[in-house]
């Protein structure tokens, strides 16, 4: 039988520290570069009650070609933790590609990828995939020197013109401290606690002049890497938007996922098929209920 367990657990102080974080304004003082190279002219500013990094893109005064038409945060001191994915939220005047380099050891590597930003005006989350794509393997935890985000790409088209950048993080399911594209295949087994964002999404990044759409999904990583026998999947320790569970039901028949009731809208949307909850009276549930409830004809204990 397989089972879905409900916990009632406090653990919104740790979900936020469960990524890896490049960059965050709120720990930032205002008016300060914020840690970013003074390329274009990096300055931390409240931007409606949230402290985010405003940068003007501007003509080159000399040296690099092009180097003030990036926002470049070193981050040599970083570990990636197995995390491959990018993403951080910017707002701008216009839409355009923006792009991603991403620079390794001594400058030996520089990986480019690109996301169309089509949200004028308004804050949008720009994802980018260094898993996939030419020289993905060179990415390594360690000895990733630079982050660049290149409003529009290796142009002088924003010259003069303001960005705003915000919550640069690695994201991702994490399983003790690693990044769960760390592990190999039907590995994990017993119980496997889950931390960080497990999400499913689409990426549309380009790297040789050409779009390459993939949709990701972190359920297929993670069922990937558990073993057909492991026992538990907790991941009441993690966020999750669009919770999708079948391909890990099916490859573990048996395991029991922890879920957490505090996560309403993951509870929610975790109601499959018809979307109707039972008790054992079969009377309609509008929310779980402790005990034994009926989903789709399957028993999920809540605790």
């Amino acid at each position: 039988m397989k089972k879905i367990l409900f916990m009632a657990a406090m653990f919104a102080a740790t979900v936020c520290n469960a990524q890896v974080v490049l960059w965050n304004g709120e720990d930032k003082d205002i008016d300060t570069d914020g840690g970013f190279w003074n390329r274009a002219d990096p300055t931390v500013v409240d931007d409606n009650g949230n402290k985010c990094l405003k940068v003007t893109l501007k003509a080159n005064p000399g040296g690099w070609d092009q180097e003030h038409h990036n926002a470049a945060l070193p981050i040599g001191d970083a570990d990636f933790k197995g995390l491959r994915r990018v993403s951080f939220r910017i707002k701008m005047a216009e839409k355009h590609n923006v792009m991603v380099q991403l620079e390794g050891k001594d400058g030996a590597y520089n990986l480019k990828r690109v996301f169309w930003y089509d949200t004028p005006d308004e804050w949008q989350t720009m994802v980018y995939e260094f898993a996939a794509g030419p020289d993905n393997e060179k990415v390594t935890d360690t000895g990733n020197n630079v982050l660049a985000i290149w409003p529009f790409e290796e142009t002088a088209d924003g010259e003069g013109k303001t960005i705003y950048i915000d919550d640069i993080q690695l994201n991702g399911p994490m399983v003790n401290g690693m990044g769960v594209r760390s592990y190999a295949d039907n590995s994990l087994t017993g119980e496997v606690k889950v931390t960080g964002n497990i999400e499913t999404g689409h990426y549309q990044n380009t790297w040789d002049g050409d779009w390459h759409g993939e949709d990701f999904s972190d359920y297929d990583l993670i069922a990937a890497k558990l073993a057909a026998d492991a026992t538990v999947l907790d991941v009441t320790g993690s966020t999750y938007e669009s919770p999708v569970w079948d391909v890990i039901n099916a490859k573990c028949p048996n395991i029991t996922i922890k879920l957490n009731t505090t996560n309403v809208s993951a509870i929610r949307k975790a109601k499959t098929e018809d979307n109707i909850m039972y008790n054992l009276n079969g009377q309609r549930l509008a929310q779980p209920q402790k005990g034994i409830n009926i989903l789709n004809g399957k028993k999920i204990i809540v605790r």
